[in-house]
C-alpha cells in the first residue's frame, strides 16, 4: 500500500528530476513535444481574447504556442513544481516577447481561483501527477462551466518498439519504476478518469508519430532528458550497474538499427472535454 509519505517522497524524486534535466530537456531533441503543443491547440482551439493555464507546463511549450495562438487580447499562465523548468519557460517567452505568466505549483493544489479559466491544458503530465484525481478535480474547478480542458498523453505501445525492450531489460536488473501511475493511457480509462471528476463532451484522438533515432546514444539522451528516468536510475542502480545496464541498451538498440537509423512509433492520445455542472 502506498502512503502518503510514500507519494511525498515520489512527489519530490520526480520535482528533483526536472530541476536537473531542464537544460537538456528543452532543447527538445525530436521537435515531438512542440509538435504535440501545436495539435493540441488545433483540437482544444482557445478563442482569442481568452485564458488558459497550462498545469505541469514545463519549460512551456503549450503556453508559448498558445500565447501566439490567442494574441495580447487573452492570458496565458503556466504551473509546474520544477523552478528550473518555469525559469527555462520565462527566458523563452522573453525572448519571443510573448506575455506568459509563468508560477511555481503543485498540480494537485492549484493556487487560482474556482470558475477563472475559459480553458486548462496538461501536455504529457498527468502521469506525472501522483493523485491524477485531485490533479484533474483541480483542473475541473479553475475552469469556468463549459470551459475546455486539452490534455496529450502517451497511449497504448507509447514508444513501439523501444519502451518495451528497455524495460524488459530493467526488470532484469530488477529496476522499479519511479512513478506509482501508468505511464500510457487506453482511450477508456482516459475518459473514466475524465467522467469521473465531472467532465462532459469528451472527445479522444488516437494518433502516432514515426521518429527516427540516428543511433543507440540519440535513444539514452532522449529517454535522459525526461526527469524521472535518471533519478529512478540513480537511486536503484550503482555506477558499476549503470555501466552494465548501458552496454546492454546499446547493444539490444543494435539489433534494431537499420541504413536509416533506430524506428520508433511514438502512440500518442488527446483528450478534449468540457467542464460539467
Amino acid at each position: 500500500m502506498t502512503t502518503s509519505n510514500d507519494l511525498t517522497e515520489i512527489k519530490g524524486s520526480i520535482r528533483q528530476g526536472w530541476e536537473e534535466v531542464a537544460r537538456e530537456y528543452a532543447k527538445d531533441r525530436l521537435g515531438i513535444f512542440d509538435r504535440g503543443a501545436q495539435r493540441l491547440l488545433e483540437l482544444l482551439h482557445p478563442a482569442e481574447n481568452s485564458s488558459l493555464l497550462d498545469v505541469g507546463c514545463g519549460n512551456g511549450a503549450v503556453a508559448l504556442r498558445t500565447a501566439e495562438w490567442i494574441g495580447h487580447s487573452g492570458k496565458v499562465f503556466g504551473s509546474d513544481i520544477a523552478i528550473a523548468m518555469l525559469r527555462s519557460g520565462q527566458k523563452a517567452a522573453a525572448q519571443e516577447m510573448f506575455d506568459v505568466d509563468f508560477s511555481q505549483m503543485d498540480a494537485e493544489c492549484l493556487g487560482f481561483a474556482s470558475n477563472s479559466m475559459d480553458n486548462v491544458s496538461c501536455a504529457f503530465s498527468l502521469f506525472q501527477f501522483p493523485n491524477m484525481e485531485m490533479a484533474l478535480d483541480e483542473m475541473w474547478r479553475v475552469l469556468k462551466m463549459g470551459g475546455r480542458l486539452g490534455l496529450s498523453n502517451w497511449g497504448p505501445g507509447y514508444f513501439t518498439p523501444i519502451a518495451a525492450l528497455q524495460w524488459d531489460l530493467f526488470r532484469e536488473f530488477g529496476i522499479r519504476p519511479l512513478l506509482t501511475n501508468p505511464l500510457t493511457f487506453k482511450p477508456d480509462q482516459l475518459n473514466r478518469l475524465l467522467y469521473n471528476s465531472g467532465f462532459i463532451n469528451i472527445e479522444l484522438y488516437e494518433e502516432t508519430e514515426e521518429i527516427w533515432f540516428e543511433s543507440p546514444d540519440e535513444v539514452w539522451a532522449f529517454d535522459m532528458d525526461m526527469g524521472p528516468f535518471p533519478v529512478m536510475l540513480r537511486q536503484q542502480l550503482s555506477n558499476d550497474r549503470l555501466s552494465e545496464l548501458l552496454i546492454q541498451f546499446k547493444t539490444m538498440l543494435d539489433d534494431l538499427r537499420t541504413e536509416n537509423g533506430i524506428l520508433s512509433t511514438f502512440h500518442l492520445l488527446f483528450a478534449v472535454a468540457e467542464k460539467g455542472g
